[in-house]
């Protein structure tokens, strides 16, 4: 009995001991970062940002992988069902994780069951331009246009759900207007639409519009962030320009598959977490416009479980749904 006993505690000590070590050497290979949204966007240029930190950091090389649609839920639908073994994660924004599960009245993925939360990246708000041939000089010249002319105004946004595509919805409910909604896959196309005069207006990512604004290609009409982004501290926001406590911010987070060992996700948290603490690097997110977060996995899990409700009434209030 007592041989019996030894051999089966050596056998349990072995299995802890090879389970342990299955994961002491990740990473082994490869890891993709899929990101939800055209090259380009503010996740992508994150994603690229610290795929390169981690690059270097730990010698295995990080890919992007860009799978937009659906305001973001084909992406999210890919690593949802990707192989929980810590080598296909994904960066997004809370649209897919959040909103869409009110907007999509089928989903084939459940955010609370099937992903893994790693770490909160950081947040940002959005900014509202036009074309110069458009007039507009400012956020209450749109709303005045709005006003006089219902239904006129095209507005264009990065897709179905996503927070620009929300931001339009909470814009019209609080002025009293109604501006035509106009999706696109993804926020770069929309600029696009916007300088040939496709739309009127479009609802983008800061970061992918500040060149363009720069260039005098488009006209910043205001930002929907709660105060004046970093990065472009010239912006008013909507509630300087006459809607207090009007404000749409989009959060960007990390997340692997549901399953993934949690060993490799605080491996994965942790070095996220100190490429954050980097002050080169929190610069540089700065510049993207993202304000920088980072912290606990457990944080970040109670983030999306608060989120979901708090967004899903946002669409439901708004009206919004897709088929």
């Amino acid at each position: 009995m007592l041989k019996r006993a030894l051999a089966a505690a050596a056998f349990v000590m072995c299995a802890v001991f090879s389970a342990a070590g299955a994961h002491a050497e990740y990473p082994e290979q490869n890891i993709t970062i899929v990101v939800p949204y055209p090259p380009g966007s503010t996740a992508d240029l994150m994603a690229r940002q610290l795929g390169e930190k981690i690059t270097i950091d730990w010698g295995k090389q990080v890919i992007v992988d860009n799978r937009p649609g659906a305001g973001g839920s084909v992406g999210a639908d890919y690593v949802a069902h990707a192989k929980p073994d810590g080598y296909t994660l994904l960066m997004c924004t809370n649209s897919p994780l959040t909103t869409n599960l009110a907007l999509y009245k089928s989903l084939h993925y459940d955010t609370l069951r099937d992903f893994a939360p790693i770490v909160l990246l950081g947040s940002n708000g959005l900014v509202v331009v036009a074309a110069p041939s458009e007039n507009l000089k400012s956020f209450q010249d749109l709303i005045a246009r709005a006003k006089s002319k219902p239904g006129s105004i095209n507005v264009g946004t990065s897709g179905n759900g996503t927070t620009a595509h929300l931001a339009l919805a909470q814009i019209n409910s609080a002025a009293g207007v109604t501006m035509t909604h106009v999706p696109y896959n993804g926020g770069v196309p929309s600029l696009t639409a916007a300088m040939s005069g496709e739309v009127d207006v479009t609802i983008s990512d800061i970061v992918p519009a500040l060149p363009l604004i720069h260039d005098g290609r488009l006209v910043a009409l205001a930002s929907t962030a709660a105060h004046r982004p970093q990065v472009a501290k010239n912006i008013p926001t909507i509630a300087e320009s006459g809607y207090p406590g009007l404000a749409v911010e989009a959060w960007l987070g990390a997340l692997a598959p549901a399953g993934t060992p949690a060993a490799i996700v605080e491996r994965l948290n942790s070095e996220m977490n100190t490429i954050l603490a980097t002050p080169a690097v929190r610069q540089q997110l700065i510049t993207l416009g993202v304000d920088p977060a980072g912290g606990t996995v457990q944080g970040f899990q109670e983030l999306i479980r608060h989120d979901i409700p708090l967004w899903q009434d946002r669409v439901k209030s708004a009206g919004l749904a897709i088929d």
